[in-house]
């Protein structure tokens, strides 16, 4: 796997999971068992066993890479991995029951619901328009002589001084 991460689901149990566009992140079989405490035998036979609820493309993928390990001329052959999604992670959760399974289930399901939650909350934003940026009245200096040359017909010579004295000082 490329680009692994690692996560602390509980104080004694960190899983390795890549990142991945599609599905947020997948994990091996040997990872997800670890995660639910089982046998990565067990985990394939409980995808064996529920392949009616368990879907290719949806809860898990199926790749096939090559590999040399164990073969004595050097060349390669066939590898068959399934990865799982987070959503095969939660529904795999269905059929394991103990504690450290509902521990591992409690952990996916915070990241779906997380990740749902950011969607929203992106998404909600996108619904609102950017706020218009403020259109500051700022004073050049023709408009500033043009205002005082309106100031200067006001009679009341108190309120003449204490408008220029506004514009002029910034008050």
């Amino acid at each position: 796997m490329e680009k692994e991460k690692q996560f602390t689901v509980a104080e004694n149990l960190i899983v390795m999971v890549e990142p991945n566009k599609e599905h947020e992140f997948l994990m091996t079989t040997a990872e997800v068992a670890k995660g639910f405490g089982i046998s990565a035998a067990t985990l394939r036979s409980h995808k064996h066993d529920h392949l009616d609820e368990l879907i290719d493309g949806k809860h898990f993928i199926t790749c096939v890479g090559k590999t040399n390990a164990g073969c004595e001329s050097g060349n390669y052959i066939p590898n068959k991995q399934t990865l799982w999604t987070k959503r095969g992670i939660v529904r795999l959760g269905f059929f394991i029951k103990s504690e450290r399974a509902k521990l591992f289930r409690d952990w996916a399901e915070d990241l779906v619901i997380f990740t749902s939650e950011q969607a929203v909350k992106a998404e909600q934003l996108s619904l609102w328009p950017e706020p218009e940026k403020r259109r500051h009245n700022r004073l050049t200096q023709e408009r500033l002589v043009g205002i005082l040359a309106d100031v200067a017909k006001i009679d009341e010579k108190e309120l003449r001084l204490s408008l220029i004295d506004k514009l002029v000082n910034n008050h």
